[in-house]
């Protein structure tokens, strides 16, 4: 979240896209009716279910699954055709004032440098105009050079006109109008809107699209770093907050420092290629240009004494892996068969993944998996879903019980990125073991 949770109730207007609060978060939603209550805030709603929270929203839009990218794109289109941005936040604190380079195109769907033989883009056409002078992107603060940021977000975003986005998304033109409406009004300095969105956002092949769509809302708005603000994810556990908080996530380090690469062999390398850098000389670039101290804070309170200004802080004993290892890229290696064996513990991917097919089919073309959770998931149990041949399934599965959240202590996070020890509840039943327990067992007998 780039707000706190008791901070929504600050907001003026409220979209809620991809969740549920009124029932996945009854305690968080306090605020939301708090701002309802209190400053007479609107609520809009806009799922595929008519829910609990569709039930207390001011509006309730029926969309098509996933189509919320074109739902937020018309709702940018209102505010750009209009002239209902936030015009000094834009000005002045985004990067709409850029001038992109001189062969940046959109065109037929595709992005300019698209090489279809590879399926990638060279993105070089992508970058800043370069200021001959001063070395940083050239802006142009009146926003009407033609290949500033603005203008070609204005002409890229002008194809979703209200019709475009009823076809798409199935929600009545008059009825997106009248969103499009209350949204234009939060573009004024005493107003402030905030986007509350949850896995129904995040967890589909055009996640990363859809959410960064809702963040150039808001900052069109200049909603961004405001009280009332912001783009908030609602996340379903906590775990999922601690995952990113905690840097369980392959790619990151604490403090969402990047995870070194092959041939960086000192903190200059990886500073270097991995460090924000500024394209204005008026940008803080606080993270970036403390980026090297934030890595050495983070070696010394791992190694002690062990690093040192002579031995680089210990770097070179962090790992560097060579190649994408997210847990996606995992099953795209089982569906290859270049994977005999998995491992899952407290996630399921046959439910979370953007294609649960082509999970299952990487699931089935293991030798064996072991599932290592409280009760049955759809991983555990895959070789009978819908449309599953079990005869044509060749792995061993092995269901290894391990405790419930109230049965073990341990540290998470929350969404308002609070680090919380919590004490065991209940012991556990049965053949339930923790999951550590089961992995050093594990070690110990392969040991």
């Amino acid at each position: 979240m780039t707000n706190h949770w008791r901070d929504i109730r600050h907001a003026d207007l409220i979209l809620i896209n991809g969740a549920n609060p009124a029932e996945a978060h009854p305690v968080g939603f306090q605020w939301f009716m708090r701002a309802k209550l209190d400053r007479g805030a609107k609520l809009i709603h806009a799922d595929p279910r008519f829910t609990r929270t569709s039930a207390v929203a001011d509006m309730y839009l029926r969309i098509r699954t996933g189509s919320d990218v074109a739902y937020f794109g018309g709702l940018i289109n209102h505010v750009l055709q209009n002239n209902l941005f936030h015009d000094e936040y834009v000005r002045n604190y985004t990067n709409a004032s850029f001038v992109v380079k001189d062969g940046y195109a959109f065109n037929d769907g595709l992005f300019s440098g698209y090489d279809p033989d590879k399926r990638t883009y060279n993105i070089a056409t992508w970058a800043y105009e370069s200021n001959a002078r001063t070395g940083y992107a050239s802006r142009d603060l009146t926003l009407q050079h033609p290949r500033s940021v603005f203008q070609l977000m204005k002409a890229h975003y002008s194809r979703y006109t209200p019709e475009v986005v009823s076809s798409i998304t199935g929600i009545p033109v008059d009825d997106f109008k009248k969103v499009a409406d209350l949204v234009g009004q939060m573009g004024k300095p005493d107003k402030v809107m905030t986007i509350v969105y949850a896995v129904g956002l995040t967890h589909h092949t055009t996640g990363g699209q859809l959410i960064r769509s809702g963040a150039v809302l808001q900052l069109l708005l200049g909603n961004m770093g405001r009280p009332g603000g912001g783009m908030n994810a609602e996340r379903g556990h906590a775990n999922i907050q601690g995952n990113t908080d905690h840097a369980i996530s392959w790619e990151i380090l604490p403090g969402y420092l990047r995870i070194p690469a092959p041939g960086q062999k000192t903190i200059a390398d990886y500073v270097a290629a991995s460090a924000p850098k500024k394209s204005d000389p008026h940008s803080w670039n606080f993270f970036g240009t403390n980026y090297g101290k934030f890595m050495v804070s983070t070696l010394k309170a791992w190694y002690g004494d062990a690093a040192n200004k002579d031995n680089e802080f210990a770097f070179n004993f962090v790992p560097k892996p060579a190649q994408n290892s997210s847990w996606m890229s995992i099953y795209d290696q089982a569906l290859k068969g270049k994977m005999e064996g998995l491992i899952l513990s407290g996630m399921t991917a046959a439910s979370i993944g953007p294609d649960s097919n082509q999970v299952r089919q990487a699931l089935g073309n293991l030798k064996w998996l072991v599932v290592m959770d409280p009760l049955p998931t759809t991983s555990s149990e895959f070789w009978h879903a819908p449309g599953v041949d079990a005869s044509q399934v060749k792995t061993e599965v092995f269901m290894l019980p391990t405790t419930h959240w109230i049965e073990k202590d341990g540290s998470f996070v929350n969404s308002g990125r609070w680090s919380q020890w919590k004490d065991q509840v209940l012991p556990p039943e049965g053949q339930a073991r923790h999951d550590h327990w089961i992995l050093a067992d594990l070690f110990q007998r392969v040991k």
